[in-house]
């Protein structure tokens, strides 16, 4: 990267945690030229639909090893793992992707409701195999779509699986599903409330039109974690992230307005007196339930007034702190 640094002090570096750009491929071509060239800007590789069934073992296996050789993450794609639930054989699905080298599993109900059983089942194998879990919120149906409301509580469930990522469902056209209306447009009153809801910094769009992604870049910042892109796009998309374009030029994160309710502010109030502390001890000290909670921790991580961290004892436990005043209404 010796030209990007003569212009840009600071390019962007992996490993992220935002700002992350997830690829779908479709097996549309030989993607190793994009990969030699572009390998710095993909952090995932999604192999999308029932692709890696149409493969023979070691022709995938080579495939995801391409990836991985540069530092890139590879994930199933979710309607897969879906069908594997729904004849009984999502044990052997998983096994079957430890064997070709992914190390992100997804997990959606795009198609079908999964039963909590089994997702325990799934979650429980991802880690005990120290894979990467990614879920992804919201149905392929164009006739039979969540509402917003039903986005958040199952955002919200998929929460308590400690996910890396919770991507919103985008589809491959960008259209009629979740935050796009049918002609593609995105529904900023479903963003802003999806990023009051979810710590923004877990949560991924799905935006395969150019034209969304330059728009999420103009609206959420640089730091905006975008899926579904295709490899045609990737550069596109880190110019854009860089302020390489007109479109973007000298963009910078914004600072997020968001109204604290009361319950956010008692949960501030008692981070702010007690130190660091997690989910269970802030429940125990206000008396809140734990949904009222983490609606309140997420609305104060989105306002960035709080962070949130891990325990390095516990991966799975999360900490919380004050780092900044409230912002003001």
């Amino acid at each position: 990267m010796g030209f990007l640094e003569t212009v840009i002090s600071a390019p962007r570096t992996k490993p992220r945690r935002r700002g992350l750009t997830m690829v779908l491929d479709r097996l549309a071509g030989d993607p190793r030229p994009f990969v030699e060239a572009l390998a710095p800007y993909i952090d995932v590789v999604k192999i999308g639909w029932g692709i890696p069934v149409l493969l023979q073992d070691a022709v995938l296996s080579r495939r995801v090893a391409l990836y991985r050789d540069h530092d890139i993450h590879v994930s199933n794609g979710g309607t897969l793992l879906e069908l594997a639930v729904a004849k009984g054989r999502h044990r052997k699905a998983l096994e079957g992707f430890v064997r070709a080298g992914f190390d992100t599993v997804e997990l959606s109900e795009g198609v079908i409701d999964i039963p909590a059983r089994v997702q325990r089942e799934i979650v429980e194998f991802v880690r005990s195999k120290g894979l990467r879990l990614h879920w992804e919120v919201g149905r392929k149906s164009l006739h039979h779509q969540l509402s917003l409301e039903e986005t958040i509580v199952r955002s919200q469930r998929a929460l308590d699986f400690r996910p890396e990522t919770l991507i919103i469902e985008g589809r491959e056209s960008g259209k009629g599903v979740e935050i796009y209306d049918d002609g593609g447009a995105i529904k900023w009153d479903w963003v802003d409330r999806l990023r009051a809801a979810v710590p923004p910094d877990f949560l991924m769009f799905e935006t395969p039109l150019e034209i969304q992604q330059t728009e999420m870049v103009l609206r959420l910042g640089p730091d905006v974690n975008l899926g579904n892109i295709s490899f045609s796009s990737v550069a596109a998309l880190e110019t854009q992230r860089e302020g390489l374009r007109g479109d973007t030029f000298g963009v910078v994160a914004p600072v997020p307005q968001t109204v604290v309710s009361p319950a956010g502010k008692f949960v501030y109030h008692i981070l702010r007196t007690q130190g660091v502390l997690d989910q269970g001890r802030i429940m125990e000290l206000t008396g809140l339930n734990r949904r009222t909670v983490q609606y309140a921790l997420d609305a104060l991580v989105f306002a960035r007034a709080v962070r949130v961290g891990k325990d390095s004892r516990d991966l799975r436990r999360r900490l919380y702190e004050c780092v900044s005043n409230l912002p003001a209404e």
